[in-house]
């Protein structure tokens, strides 16, 4: 069984009506669900040539054509801690409404999911190692499902100044809930169980919060 900090999550925003689910896999347990973005984890790996994150200057799109339209690129900014994209593949725009190159992810819209994906670029900045979620966003109107790898990028292989992200090839909201179910059975959770941890906000996120 999983440990705590790993099971799903299920988030619920009353005030702007949105509703979060995300999970934070194990990655020897779960990428094999995303053979796709197995060969972005796998690139980063062999790039990093046995340091602890590879820099910008490593990687190189052209080597990346399986699943360079599905990268966001994040400058990181500390002091305070924000991420702003340099780059936002085409493949990402229906997940991320819009072109989000040159927004931070305070900017991104509604305010609790640019939360949630600040929250998980900063826990790889924290540990300078890869991870990955499951996104199902919904907000009655619309919504965004899909898995997303958080890869760090050092210049000079310490400290993380960028972020980069594959979104997988799988976005279709029926697919990824049934990745979801998967999950929690695999966490030893009954499928739709109340035991998911669950938050309830009821206050409106401030860009000034992030």
């Amino acid at each position: 069984m999983r440990a705590l900090g790993a099971l799903p999550v299920a988030w619920r925003h009353f005030d702007a009506g949105v509703n979060l689910f995300t999970v934070v896999c194990d990655l020897s347990q779960d990428l094999p669900l995303f053979p796709d973005l197995d060969l972005a984890l796998d690139y980063w790996q062999r790039k990093r040539a046995g340091n602890i994150m590879p820099g910008r200057r490593d990687i190189d799109p052209a080597e990346m054509h399986d699943f360079l339209s599905r990268v966001m690129l994040a400058d990181v900014e500390h002091n305070p801690l924000r991420f702003r994209y340099r780059v936002a593949g085409t493949g990402v725009c229906h997940v991320h409404p819009g072109d989000a190159t040159g927004l931070r992810t305070d900017q991104l819209l509604p305010l609790p999911y640019g939360e949630l994906i600040h929250q998980q670029y900063a826990g790889v900045v924290r540990t300078r190692k890869p991870a990955l979620h499951l996104n199902l966003f919904d907000n009655h109107d619309s919504y965004h499902s899909y898995a997303h790898l958080i890869l760090p990028l050092g210049r000079d292989h310490e400290l993380v100044d960028m972020i980069l992200t594959v979104d997988s090839r799988g976005q279709d909201q029926a697919e990824m809930m049934n990745v979801l179910i998967d999950l929690q059975r695999r966490a030893g959770i009954e499928p739709g169980s109340p035991s998911l941890h669950v938050q309830t906000a009821r206050h409106r996120w401030a860009a000034s919060d992030v």
